[in-house]
């Protein structure tokens, strides 16, 4: 192959042979249909080039895009479960219960007020009745196509509307919502969210896209939701694109297309994707014009070169055959002529942005250009006639190597990519085109490449995928990335030898930090739970962020179980240590259950699932423990969830009654009060006792309205024996550490006094010792609130908890409860009555009220009188009953008073 040397040869003189003149003009010719070939190839390479990396980068937005679209649509979708759960059969409670929920609604909003401008519910007539911001709209929206839907579709599945222009808020947006039904399984609502365009556009526009590109979100009926450059005058219209009817007919979800937009009418290459299994999709397009701009300005510098080449070569060839005696004059002007066009092609080769090289069969370089020599770091005359591996070093001579000799045995084009070490020690990516070229006989006479740095480029792919892999806040693997790196250990080693486990851990108290020094500070945290979790495992395992305070640890080739249990306490070690952030000493912990493969799941849902499992009895241990899955879980947690969905039934029907157990004063002799406790007649099981079904209250936040219908019942009760002419007793009633926690909680007691009529004096409020542990300062505030009402206070189970002296010192307090645990063996306990001294006189010295209970024999009556503890409640005066019985100790009771008056007064 006859190429250009470093430098131009000379021309033969003018009484040179006629044969040596031909070869000449042979030789012109040649040269100009290799450059013109050179070009065109190159131009051939560059066009696929622009088109496949402008197809590749749309399919990468296009990912992007759709898993934006696709979180946001869950994100808000688990709102709306949430609240569906919350909301179900109570959506037509009391009127006082709507602010509760309207509150419940506003901190579920600011979950996802990036994303949703309002969260309201809906009656089953359309009618608004609960709104996140407190104020109920006017508006109606029974005669929405997505109300109807909600109403005639019973699987309570989510419906995403059409665009619309909403009334309340005069926006474009999209509404998501889900169905609410009554006990009766009736459709009583919904409950909705709505999407705000602006949301996606703004979203869009942050992407910073280039000139040329779109992005436009549609519904499968292809109405406008946003598009990127904004389009506000066709937001809800049907975009006209017989492509997109075609797709969306055909059930595709992903489709690649060239056509004029319907919006702007711009030609643009396309590629659609369907949003999941919602009924949204992402169309991302981009300019012919734009991408493929810098290909047009190769295309014009390509042909200007040939045209220019071509006009040289002409004009020589035409000057030397018109006068052979001219030969000398004509062969000179012919020198300078080719050495300008020498100069000219070298100029145009180095011009190339891009290395380029040209090769002969031998591998040999025949011609380099000059960004070819600059990441050599060698001149291009000492780089021609080597070969590549004696020009760059044998790691990146190996790629460039295989390529030409690829091109060279294959005799078509080859392409690769690969990294390659600069002369500078600077590593780049490249993306690397070879091209066997052929002489005019059609032999093969060497190679023509090019390498195109794509170093940015894969940055940016590597970004993109790390971004699509990683949590956000922590940069750990999410569940995406944990699910490819358990079928990475499955394919290494198969069946009960992959030794394969998960551990899924949950932050205790983490809701705490969260609720009351806010998110900012519950992420720092997050941030240092993570570092830690990292240092406390080996480099194989992988730990994943689940989301929130959740995290997901694959353990590979852990050895024995007895080794994971290690692992565990070691994480639960290491997390129990107090965290310091932003001047705040934190202390959380974790709980910890543990699934392994293949005996707890044969795939990573599966042993989420029960690593989940395992982890809620971990929980309900206490926290700050582990416990291994084991199959009764499942049995144990299936139970637990029928009994809440039953409790939350009867809640609303008449199955939760109030017993009262009295309370007698051994030195007088009379009742001194009741103890209302609540009780469940189940209708298929019968009674369920409290110890069963209280801890699921308090998990599941029902315990807030068992206690508030205990409270409102027992004093209407005490006020209605009042009213009867019986004497005034004191009833006291248990509260829960979450009812002490409610907001106005003073003022919520106070309304129920006022609506009862009952004086305050005749309550009594019982607070379990544990309650007042954790935000003490909060409770004391409380307490001091409820006392200022006039309210009796007593701590109830005392010297079962952690509370001190100190505690008891600052809390309002007017009575001390002994639990029964401590009564039940009196006076045969040496411990039990240790106890018991003990408290009676840590009563007496803080000058307190005691009373005890679980007294059942007269021999623990004896014992506690001599004590000087005169005030009991148990068996031995009366199981907890119903209020007629009630009322019938205490006419027995004014009987009693009565005669004794009679007597005195005889």
């Amino acid at each position: 192959m006859n190429l250009p040397s470093s430098r131009p040869p000379r021309l033969p003189a003018s009484s040179q042979a006629p044969w040596r003149h031909n070869s000449l003009i042979a030789l012109g010719l040649l040269a100009l249909l290799t450059y013109a070939a050179l070009v065109a190839g190159g131009l051939m390479f560059a066009h696929e080039r622009e088109v496949e990396f402008a197809s590749r980068n749309l399919e990468n937005l296009g990912r992007v895009l759709e898993g934006h679209a696709h979180s946001t649509v869950d994100k808000i979708d688990t709102i709306l479960l949430a609240t569906q759960l919350q909301l179900n059969e109570t959506i037509t409670g009391e009127p006082r219960d709507r602010s509760s929920i309207n509150t419940t609604l506003g901190r579920y909003l600011a979950l996802i007020n990036e994303q949703s401008q309002s969260l309201r519910v809906a009656d089953a007539s359309g009618r608004f009745i609960h709104d996140a911001s407190g104020v109920i709209a006017p508006a109606r929206i029974d005669d929405r196509d997505y109300f109807r839907q909600n109403r005639d579709q019973p699987a309570g599945q989510l419906v995403i509307s059409e665009p619309l222009f909403a009334r309340i808020t005069h926006n474009w947006v999209i509404t998501l919502s889900r169905r609410l039904d009554d006990s009766a399984g009736q459709f009583s609502g919904l409950v909705q969210a709505a999407v705000r365009a602006e949301y996606f556009q703004d979203f869009f526009a942050s992407l910073n896209l280039g000139p040329g590109q779109s992005v436009t979100l549609i519904d499968a009926q292809r109405r406008l939701i946003a598009r990127y450059p904004a389009a506000p005058e066709m937001l809800g219209q049907p975009l006209a694109s017989e492509r997109l009817i075609g797709m969306i007919g055909r059930g595709e979800t992903h489709a690649r297309y060239t056509t004029k937009s319907a919006v702007d009418g711009v030609e643009r290459l396309y590629v659609v994707r369907r949003v999941g299994d919602y009924p949204l999709y992402v169309l991302v397009g981009h300019a012919e014009s734009a991408y493929l701009a810098n290909w047009y300005s190769q295309l014009s510098w390509g042909v200007l070169s040939i045209v220019l080449l071509t006009l040289v070569l002409s004009g020589w060839i035409i000057v030397w055959l018109r006068t052979y005696d001219r030969a000398r004059e004509i062969a000179q002007d012919m020198t300078q002529a080719y050495a300008t066009t020498f100069r000219r092609t070298r100029a145009l080769l180095d011009s190339l942005p891009d290395p380029a090289w040209l090769s002969d069969r031998e591998r040999r370089l025949i011609a380099v250009n000059d960004a070819y020599a600059a990441l050599a770091g060698a001149p291009a005359e000492d780089i021609l006639g080597q070969t590549v591996e004696q020009v760059w070093p044998a790691e990146a001579a190996r790629p460039l190597a295989e390529l030409d000799n690829a091109a060279l045995t294959q005799q078509c084009q080859q392409k690769r990519q690969d990294s390659q070490q600069l002369a500078s020690g600077e590593r780049r990516h490249f993306e690397y085109v070879a091209t066997p070229v052929f002489d005019e006989a059609g032999e093969l006479a060497g190679v023509a490449g090019v390498a195109r740095d794509i170093t940015q480029l894969h940055d940016d792919q590597e970004r993109i995928r790390h971004l699509a892999e990683h949590d956000l806040l922590t940069d750990l693997p999410n569940r995406a990335l944990l699910a490819t790196h358990m079928a990475s250990a499955l394919a290494e080693t198969l069946g009960p030898q992959a030794q394969i486990a998960l551990l899924f851990l949950d932050l205790d108290n983490f809701k705490n930090v969260n609720d009351t020094l806010g998110h900012e500070i519950g992420d720092q945290l997050l941030l240092q739970v993570a570092q830690r979790l990292t240092a406390c495992l080996d480099h194989r395992d992988t730990i994943s962020r689940q989301g929130g305070d959740e995290f997901a640890i694959l353990i590979r080739g852990y050895g024995t179980p007895a080794r994971l249990a290690v692992i565990a306490q070691r994480l639960n070690d290491a997390l129990v240590q107090p965290f310091s952030v932003a001047s705040h000493e934190l202390r959380v912990g974790a709980s910890i259950g543990i699934s392994t493969y293949p005996q707890d799941g044969q795939d990573i849902g599966s042993l989420l699932k029960n690593a989940d499992t395992a982890m809620y009895q971990a929980k309900g241990a206490g926290g700050n423990t582990y416990r291994f899955f084991t199959p009764e879980m499942n049995a144990r947690i299936f139970e637990r969830v029928t009994l809440e969905n039953s409790l939350r039934r009867a809640l609303n029907s008449d199955q939760i009654a109030v017993h009262y157990q009295p309370q007698v004063d051994m030195h007088s002799g009379l009742l001194i009060g009741f103890e209302a406790l609540v009780r469940w007649h189940h209708p298929e099981q019968g009674d369920i006792p409290p110890a069963r079904f209280i801890p699921i209250a308090e998990e599941s936040s029902l315990i807030n309205q068992i206690g508030d219908q205990v409270l409102r019942e027992a004093c209407r009760q005490n006020r209605a024996w009042q009213d009867m002419g019986l004497p005034p007793v004191v009833m006291a009633v248990n509260l829960s550490a979450m009812q002490l926690r409610q907001p106005e909680f003073a003022s919520r007691i106070a309304a129920v006094l006022t609506e009862s009529g009952l004086d305050a004096r005749w309550l009594e409020l019982e607070i379990t010792e544990s309650a007042f542990i954790r935000d003490t300062e909060r409770i004391v505030e409380v307490l001091q609130q409820l006392q200022a009402l006039g309210i009796k206070l007593s701590v109830d189970d005392f010297g079962t908890g952690y509370s001190s002296l100190g505690y008891l010192k600052r809390l309002p307090f007017d009575r001390i409860k002994i639990d029964q645990s401590f009564v039940r063996d009196l006076p045969d306990n040496a411990d039990d009555i240790a106890i018991v001294r003990a408290i009676i006189a840590i009563a007496d010295s803080l000058q307190k009220e005691v009373i005890a209970e679980g007294v059942e024999q007269p021999q623990q009556i004896d014992f506690l009188l001599q004590q000087g503890c005169t005030l009991m409640q148990g068996y031995h005066f009366g199981r907890p009953a119903a209020a007629g019985q009630a009322e019938q100790l205490l006419r027995r009771m004014q009987d009693k008073q009565r005669f004794t008056r009679e007597s005195g007064a005889a």
